[in-house]
């Protein structure tokens, strides 16, 4: 990933200081949907995403609703971060199958 995405325009004024929330989810799977004002993010946690492990549906554990403004700015940290990483670790493999490590031949045969 060599071109660095960047914000265009007039700087941003300083981040406001937040406080963490009480709790954090984990998710592994997300979907979105857009209304012509916003975006709408589920975040999900798949216990069956690499096959039928249990019987128990996809929960959502949190859902995001932001303008296209704000969706842009998560985009563009995102990326940030995501390039940022690459950089450091190398490139993130989203095939599953690519990221398994496949046994050592067996040396008696």
């Amino acid at each position: 990933m060599s071109n660095p995405v960047k914000i265009v325009g007039p700087e941003s004024p300083t981040p406001a200081k937040i406080a963490p929330p009480s709790q954090a989810v984990y998710a592994n799977v997300s979907r979105l949907f857009a209304t012509p004002n916003e975006v709408v993010m589920d975040f999900a946690l798949n216990l069956n995403a690499f096959g039928p492990m249990v019987e128990e549906e996809a929960q959502i554990v949190s859902r995001v609703v932001t303008s296209y403004d704000g969706a842009k700015r998560l985009w563009v940290h995102l990326t940030q971060t995501l390039q940022a990483y690459e950089q450091k670790y190398g490139v993130i493999e989203l095939d599953v199958a690519k990221r398994l490590k496949k046994p050592d031949a067996d040396p008696a045969s």
